[in-house]
């Protein structure tokens, strides 16, 4: 097995785990702060962090830029120095993005309760954490890019763990600070410790892997910044586009209902949420070497990876697409109660949502690797318009839950255009696509088609018990098909091979 492939299950399987926790946190978190700080807090922090997600756009797509050029550069054979004017550019242009985050964010604690119309003791906790944010903003410059240069020298199994272990710190720290009354605040505070856990871990593992690496501060290849800045600022709509169209669905549900309607549409798409990210991490964590690969021009080795990651992507996709749909009402309902759950258009709505972005994702990456990020935007932009104008639309006609229908209807849109250019970029045929990768995810999902039918048309799982049952029975199902249907024997052989490495090396 190749060392791009082992690091890439290594990194898919440590994220599927950091996940995993994450989830767990998620689910811990959520009913403790609707029981201690109330609804209004708990809408107020799902509307705030997608706010701040808008002011993080000052650094004009340089991140994605970053990422790209570090792991194309991390091949090359000279010595690291273009990978440490990289890495030096980086922390650099970051110095003056995390200033003007810095001034935005002070600037928006001046009007935070009266655009969200919160209340006096609720507005007050937002504008503390948003100080708090603005200045931690600064801080952390020195040390925002080792988990990026981490993830570039396809280190992924130890970023994962580090992220894994900041958000277990994040749960603590949330918990404890809710606990004590310090409300939104404390939840803010708790994102802030845990984030400088995380980046100092990921700065102290970088150094002790490659102690020879000195980083400097300035632009030391005026060429190159143009160059990034050039692809960043072009990524940039792509970014607009991306939080139009999954950054903004709380902030609309807000405006429009206020924030106890916020928490409500926040608790029936959080489990969505976090495992359609989840299902990212596949693409993500081979983005290195994808990367690598583009830069080595080694194209078919691009096309058979494409391939699979399509197929892994489909497998999922579709499996999580079935479970919400005959799972989402009885979990949401026993988690956080009846009067937590916005209805079954928005959990129908999620699942076809799920499918369309994971789809989606992995295509973006691939034109983000061919440089081809013109038609990306344009796409992304005119995708998060639409979606932004047909959310307020159908939120104001249908209800909260219109506003998940319209980012359903525009992401399956968006699947169409992306799979139609990332197929012509990469010159595969649909005929290859069809039985490489979705006539096996489709065969394999078939699977688990019997248990939803039955789970949903007579929903029996209507205590954690049978919900935990039928839940394990829905998997069961799913895996009999995946490895019977959707893995292909050089899956399989390539797993056994990773596994048994992995047993031998701790033998």
């Amino acid at each position: 097995m190749s060392t791009r492939t082992s690091r890439a299950i290594s990194g898919t399987l440590t994220s599927f785990l950091e996940f995993g926790l994450r989830i767990v946190l998620q689910a811990a978190l959520a009913p403790v702060v609707l029981h201690v700080a109330g609804q209004e807090t708990l809408g107020a922090y799902a509307v705030l962090m997608q706010a701040i997600a808008y002011l993080l756009l000052v650094d004009l797509g340089f991140g994605v830029a970053l990422s790209r050029y570090l792991a194309q550069a991390y091949g090359d054979e000279d010595k690291r120095k273009r990978f440490g004017d990289i890495f030096t550019t980086g922390r650099t242009f970051y110095l003056f993005s995390n200033t003007v985050f810095a001034f935005l964010a002070m600037l928006f604690s001046v009007y935070v309760g009266t655009i969200f119309s919160l209340s006096a003791s609720v507005e007050e906790q937002a504008r503390i954490g948003l100080w708090l944010l603005a200045a931690w903003s600064i801080i952390r410059t020195p040390l925002a890019v080792y988990g990026g240069a981490l993830i570039a020298t396809q280190n992924l199994a130890a970023a994962n763990l580090i992220t894994l272990v900041g958000n277990a710190l994040r749960l603590f720290f949330s918990l404890g600070l809710v606990a004590v009354g310090m409300g939104l605040v404390g939840l803010m505070l708790a994102n802030i410790l845990a984030e400088a856990f995380t980046f100092a871990a990921q700065r102290w593992y970088y150094c002790r892997l490659y102690p020879d690496d000195r980083f400097d501060w300035g632009i030391p290849d005026r060429k190159l910044f143009r160059e990034m800045i050039g692809f960043g600022v072009g990524y940039l709509l792509v970014i607009v586009g991306g939080r139009l169209s999954l950054s903004t669905d709380n902030l609309v549900v807000g405006k429009l209902y206020g924030a106890v309607a916020a928490s409500i549409y926040y608790t029936t798409q959080m489990p969505t949420f976090l495992l359609v990210a989840l299902l990212w991490k596949i693409a993500d964590n081979a983005a290195p070497a994808v990367n690598e690969l583009y830069g080595k021009h080694a194209i078919v080795q691009l096309q058979n990876s494409y391939l699979r990651l399509l197929r892994y992507s489909l497998l999922f996709a579709l499996g999580l697409a079935l479970g919400l749909a005959a799972f989402n009402h009885d979990l949401i309902t026993l988690w956080v109660g009846k009067a937590q759950y916005a209805g079954n258009l928005m959990t129908i709505a999620l699942a076809l949502f799920s499918i369309a972005t994971v789809i989606n994702h992995l295509n973006a990456l691939i034109m983000v690797v061919y440089g081809a990020v013109r038609l990306l935007s344009i796409v992304s932009i005119v995708g998060g318009v639409s979606n932004l104008i047909l959310s307020l639309w159908l939120g104001k006609v249908i209800g909260l839950q219109g506003v998940m229908v319209a980012s359903a209807l525009v992401e399956g849109v968006v699947v169409v255009i992306l799979v139609i250019y990332g197929f012509r970029l990469l010159k595969v045929s649909f005929l290859d696509v069809w039985h490489e990768a979705i006539s096996p995810a489709l065969i394999a999902n078939l699977f688990a088609l019997p248990v939803f039918v039955f789970v949903y048309i007579w929903q029996p799982a209507g205590t954690w018990p049978l919900l935990f049952f039928w839940s394990v029975v829905f998997m069961l199902a799913w895996m009999i098909g995946a490895v019977t249907s959707g893995l292909n024997k050089a899956d399989i052989e390539q797993f056994r091979n990773y596994f048994g490495h992995i047993i031998t090396i701790r033998r």
